[in-house]
């Protein structure tokens, strides 16, 4: 009865009545609750079908961002604060099934697990939906965040967009350090190297330090893209 509530009370907020409850179901279960059929691999699928949604998107009603820009955006619509926020704006942790260790440990509002369930619930949606339908929610949830991020001009700024990238991806944030610097007082050149997990991802010059970090910074970013990595989020 309580299982039905919570799917009926999540239909409600996506605006959507599943054919396959027992798809839905899965969506919003947490392994304490379900060791077998929880939301793991469905978060697996959900997080595939964002980034391409969003790629779309960028690619089709922001033409005048370039590729770094689309590149570091993309980043924040799909990281793990943005979909905490459009998960809690909608209510989804207030309806995940979770498991008595799961309540006592208050799972239901650990930010990335709020963030899992509602990509778990956009990949239940593709299965049953396809991609069209399933796109038109995602960005009804997420244009406002992807608008006020490209008016804010952070992903003009490469520290930041490195930032945002790493975040999403390695849970962690770039380190930049000063390597050396030539020339006299007047006139100093600054070589800066940003690492990622104690790894050199990118070199950059400038004639101030934080030149220096922003060139750096583009640098790592080139190097994600070329390796595919700012993809596997």
């Amino acid at each position: 009865m309580k299982n039905e509530k919570n799917i009926n009370d999540i239909e409600k907020i996506i605006k959507y009545k599943f054919i396959d409850k027992n798809l839905l179901m899965q969506s919003i279960t947490h392994s304490s609750y379900n060791k077998v059929e929880n939301y793991e691999k469905l978060e697996f699928l959900g997080d595939a079908v964002l980034q391409i949604v969003i790629s779309r998107y960028l690619f089709d009603k922001h033409i005048y961002l370039n590729e770094g820009q689309m590149t570091v955006t993309r980043a924040y619509a799909v990281c793990g604060e943005t979909l905490t926020e459009v998960g809690k704006k909608l209510g989804i942790d207030k309806h995940i099934l979770i498991g008595n260790s799961g309540r006592r440990r208050k799972i239901n509002k650990n930010d990335s697990i709020i963030a899992d369930v509602f990509e778990s619930i956009v990949g239940a949606m593709y299965l049953e939906k396809g991609m069209e339908f399933t796109g038109e929610f995602i960005i009804s949830n997420l244009d406002k965040y992807i608008s006020d991020y490209i008016k804010s001009g952070d992903n003009k700024d490469y520290k930041t967009k490195l930032q945002h990238i790493t975040q999403a991806i390695f849970s962690v944030e770039p380190k930049y350090i000063l390597k050396d610097q030539k020339g006299p007082d007047h006139d100093k050149t600054f070589l800066m190297h940003v690492t990622i997990k104690n790894s050199l991802f990118g070199k950059g010059k400038g004639k101030t330090k934080k030149k220096a970090e922003q060139s750096a910074a583009f640098s790592a970013i080139k190097r994600l893209r070329k390796k595919g990595i700012e993809n596997e989020q």
